[in-house]
């Protein structure tokens, strides 16, 4: 049993699958209310002050602030380790993609901080994991934890579908939380933010992976940036910065063999 998750949630799996299977423009469902709501509050009361992350280093296309899960942070963000890493939240996520699937609990998650003017640019996400060369990155965990957020703060989170020119914008709510597929053609960003300087964006990011052999694997790339068409200067550069940091990637297995 999951205590994190509201109780409801793990009745609703088939009707989960159903929905995640049949969205646009990707696989992908939203679940509110979806932890429990004692430990949603406490994990919004002890959320890490901007001062404890770093800038994000893509910084062209990106402007938000990080914090990987550690040790050090407090009991209700251990709970939460401890339950989304755990055999039974694994069964939850495979049930309602259709393939086995897991949580790393080891680099477990990410916290992201964004303030007045951030941003992140249209991507698709790193591929393959950093150490586990066999594990492939196949799907996102997304949780938010902003009160009272406005639609004209914007930060949504954007899906979409460069092929079938589809888009879908997501509120990144307090206690809701996103699953969606991840793979080279699942284009993703968040729309910048317009805030008071008091308030931030908060979300919790975990990356969930599946076992593949070596021999079925694609090439391995870091995070791709593709934005939006009419900024010609930054879609010029983002692709020089793809081919830099797959050019890197070769070039690291050459030398290490990793």
């Amino acid at each position: 049993m999951l205590f994190a998750l509201n109780s409801n949630i793990c009745n609703q799996v088939e009707n989960l699958a159903s929905l995640y299977q049949t969205a646009t423009p990707f696989s992908h469902i939203i679940i509110d209310n979806f932890l429990d709501e004692s430990l949603a509050e406490k994990l919004l009361e002890d959320f890490p002050d901007i001062s404890m992350t770093v800038r994000s280093g893509h910084r062209l296309f990106v402007h938000k602030y990080e914090l990987a899960f550690n040790h050090q942070l407090s009991y209700p963000f251990q709970k939460l380790h401890q339950e989304l890493t755990s055999t039974s939240f694994n069964l939850f996520l495979s049930q309602i993609v259709g393939e086995n699937v897991f949580v790393d609990p080891d680099r477990f998650a990410d916290i992201h901080l964004s303030i007045n003017g951030s941003f992140l640019d249209i991507h698709t996400d790193f591929n393959i994991h950093c150490s586990k060369l066999n594990w492939l990155h196949c799907l996102n965990v997304i949780i938010y934890f902003n009160k009272e957020w406005q639609k004209n703060f914007g930060g949504q989170l954007i899906l979409t579908s460069e092929r079938e020119g589809l888009t879908s914008k997501i509120e990144p709510l307090f206690n809701r939380c996103v699953i969606m597929k991840s793979d080279d053609t699942t284009y993703h960003g968040c729309q910048r933010l317009v805030v008071p300087e008091n308030i931030t964006r908060k979300s919790i990011i975990i990356p969930v992976y599946k076992e593949e052999s070596i021999h079925n694997l694609p090439p391995r790339h870091l995070t791709q940036f593709f934005p939006q068409q009419g900024l010609r200067k930054k879609l010029f550069l983002s692709k020089i910065y793809n081919s830099f940091t797959s050019l890197k990637l070769r070039w690291k297995k050459y030398l290490t063999g990793v």
